[in-house]
């Protein structure tokens, strides 16, 4: 190739050096690698913030939605009706354990769920559920069924309204029908639970498996803790998948609900944690609330 004439241009024309055999090539100049690197951190950032592009627009949806469309109303209105439905439901819970012979397991079941709330709410809770399961009879028991029934399903009708709200559809067209499914969805919770119940029966078999295990070092001590607190969180999440699925009037499949349920009890489980954490060191409710703390915690627990 022929040079212009004229004055002379720097490297232009010449021929490429190849790399003598056994040295190494030539070396990229460090300018050129750094460019190089920041292009391709620029690429992989872009690329990643297509790929979540949509979880940040579910993020934000969730978010405006929860505080602008009343959610802190309804979750206003979802804690009051649960506390009031909680203890009808656990005198029909033990009205149904005790046709089928179960009521100590059941009266296990309801320990293990009041250690999965903070210990500081549990202990308002747990009087008076321990009052329930003392005083209850069998007679009272029957002639109040009925009325315990329909309280209890006060607490899923608040949140069938709630999730009907978030879906953005319409309310079953009569009152009757929703409270007559809320009804019977009480009712098969209740079954659920006892028939959970009677599953695990061979617990204390594997409890004392546990414990041996754990006297020889095999296992760590408070293996038997977590196996239960995994059990209650196993439990609370089917529960969550079914009323996902059972209460918004509209239908829904089951890989649409697991999602959100999972999100759900995960950020439960650690809101339950760090609720406990702040009543342990912080707060102080009974300078201002004075004997009404433990009720008010307990109504804060579940508007959280």
């Amino acid at each position: 190739m022929t040079v212009p004439s004229g004055r002379p241009q720097r490297g232009r024309g010449l021929p490429v050096l190849e790399p003598i055999a056994g040295l190494p090539g030539p070396v990229v100049p460090l300018r050129s690698r750094r460019k190089r690197a920041r292009a391709d951190f620029h690429h992989a950032r872009r690329r990643l913030g297509r790929r979540l592009a949509p979880l940040r627009r579910v993020l934000a949806e969730a978010f405006h939605d929860f505080f602008f469309s009343d959610s802190l109303i309804l979750a206003g209105n979802i804690a009051f009706t649960t506390l009031f439905a909680a203890f009808p439901f656990l005198i029909f819970l033990l009205t149904l354990a005790g046709l089928f012979g179960q009521t100590e397991a059941v009266r296990q079941s309801i320990e293990l769920a009041l250690e999965l709330i903070p210990p500081e709410v549990a202990s308002v809770l747990r009087p008076a559920v321990e009052e329930v399961l003392r005083e209850a009879s069998a007679g009272v028991l029957t002639v109040s069924i009925l009325v315990s029934l329909w309280f209890a399903s006060s607490g899923l009708e608040s949140l069938r309204h709630a999730m009907n709200h978030a879906y953005q559809v319409p309310e079953l067209p009569h009152f009757l029908i929703g409270r007559l499914e809320s009804i019977l969805l009480t009712i098969l919770s209740a079954v659920v639970i006892v028939i959970a119940t009677v599953a695990l029966v061979g617990w204390p078999v594997a409890r004392d498996v546990i414990a041996w295990l754990s006297e020889r070092q095999l296992f760590e001590r408070n293996l038997y803790s977590v196996v239960r607190y995994v059990l209650g969180v196993g439990l609370l999440f089917g529960l969550t998948v079914t009323l996902y699925m059972v209460l918004p009037n509209i239908d829904l499949r089951l890989r649409d609900v697991v999602p959100g349920a999972l999100v759900a009890v995960t950020v439960w489980t650690l809101i339950a944690i760090a609720f406990s954490w702040y009543l342990r060191n912080f707060a102080r409710y009974s300078l201002i609330y004075g004997s009404l703390a433990g009720i008010v915690l307990t109504l804060l627990f579940f508007y959280i």
